[in-house]
């Protein structure tokens, strides 16, 4: 009769324990999301993002710093014996940009445009605005994944000056602004809300809903125990893991090739429209294209991969700008270039274990900007 009863008391709390497990999770998943997210980051891009507001990519007047900080391959692919540990440093300015200052108006310089590449760097002295800059002698102004370009550039006040906006070879030409990212994301129950708040309101709101601690925690114990020995690891495949001649391991993003191999259309039209869109204000443009980490290390793999090699996809972006009349300088060959000269002495333009170009290579980059045709002749005016 005991046990019975004990069956009979446990049915009982049943129904109320499940009630107050689910109030104590929701509760706690709520009260979290008011917790900074550097807390729960590896990176800046993490930490800096979820709650920008308006019309910039990263919260703004902040200073990040981590000492273990990884790449996104690493993370991406859930294999920790990949990753590479280092000191991360980032701060943005009053714009919500990654500079340490924010320039006078009207802004006499160059402001850099692009996409992640251009925000690329672990400390603030390795970016590609800060290494240019001091080889130039030029102000130069990080805007770096605007999601408005034209618009930054109107808040600047330039009426002169030079623009050089990077373009990674994965990245669609174009990006939606702010505006129209809202109006896809949210549904109709959101737009009363934003126009009591604004689009910045709603951003934040947004980032709110977004923004889980709790599930990312979770995240990452379920993704200790996929390391192929507890359960499998169903993230592995979004990468390749690949050796260098010199033994090193390198990990490339997957869909880098995949798009080797494949023909990808270079219509123009988005950089002549920005060219013709400039000049009526004065401004020059150059497009400086940078191409994925596969196309620069793909000969120096052992063993070679299978497959005819290809003219590299951004030589063929080159040639159809420059018929357009786009400046353009095209860092393809000059990157495969030192790839090949670098690995003899163990150094590399690209991290090993993310997407992005580390201070060398930036670094190669900021040269070739200052030694390129398309950007002699250009005077730039101190502030």
């Amino acid at each position: 009769m005991s046990n019975d009863s004990n069956r009979t008391r446990q049915k009982a709390l049943l129904p109320r324990i499940a009630p107050a497990v689910v109030f104590v999770c929701l509760l706690l998943d709520i009260s979290l999301r008011f917790v900074p997210p550097r807390v729960f980051a590896f990176r800046a891009s993490e930490a800096l993002t979820i709650f920008a507001s308006g019309n910039a990519p990263y919260v703004r007047n902040s200073f990040y710093r981590t000492e273990r900080s990884f790449g996104d391959l690493s993370n991406l692919s859930n294999l920790p014996h990949a990753r590479h540990y280092r000191r991360e440093e980032f701060t943005t300015d009053a714009n919500g940009y990654r500079n340490r200052k924010v320039p006078t108006k009207p802004f006499e310089g160059i402001l850099l445009l692009g996409d992640s590449f251009a925000t690329a760097g672990t400390s603030d002295s390795q970016t590609l605005s800060e290494q240019f800059g001091n080889l130039s002698n030029c102000p130069v102004y990080n805007g770096g994944s605007s999601p408005e370009p034209m618009k930054l550039l109107n808040s600047l006040q330039m009426t002169h000056g030079l623009v050089i906006w990077e373009q990674s070879e994965r990245r669609e030409l174009f990006r939606p602004s702010l505006t129209e990212v809202l109006n896809h994301e949210l549904s109709w129950k959101w737009r009363p809300i934003r126009r009591i708040v604004g689009d910045e309101g709603v951003q934040y709101l947004h980032g709110i809903m977004s923004y889980s601690p709790v599930t990312i925690v979770f995240g990452r114990v379920v993704k200790l125990l996929q390391n192929d020995e507890v359960f499998p690891n169903p993230y592995r495949n979004v990468v390749a893991e690949a050796n260098l001649r010199n033994g090193q391991e390198m990990l490339f993003l997957q869909s880098e090739l995949d798009n080797y191999q494949l023909d990808r259309p270079t219509d123009p039209a988005f950089y002549a429209a920005r060219k013709n869109e400039l000049e009526e204000k004065g401004i020059d443009l150059i497009v400086l294209l940078v191409p994925d980490k596969y196309v620069v290390y793909r000969d120096l793999l052992l063993p070679p991969p299978s497959g005819p090699d290809r003219e590299p996809f951004l030589d063929l972006v080159e040639k159809r700008l420059v018929a357009e009349g786009v400046p353009v300088i095209n860092l393809t060959p000059i990157f495969r270039e030192r790839a090949r000269a670098l690995l003899d002495h163990d150094e590399y333009l690209y991290f090993l274990d993310d997407t992005h170009w580390n201070a060398k290579g930036i670094q190669e980059a900021a040269e070739s900007i200052v030694a390129s045709q398309a950007f002699s002749g250009h005077s730039c005016r101190a502030e």
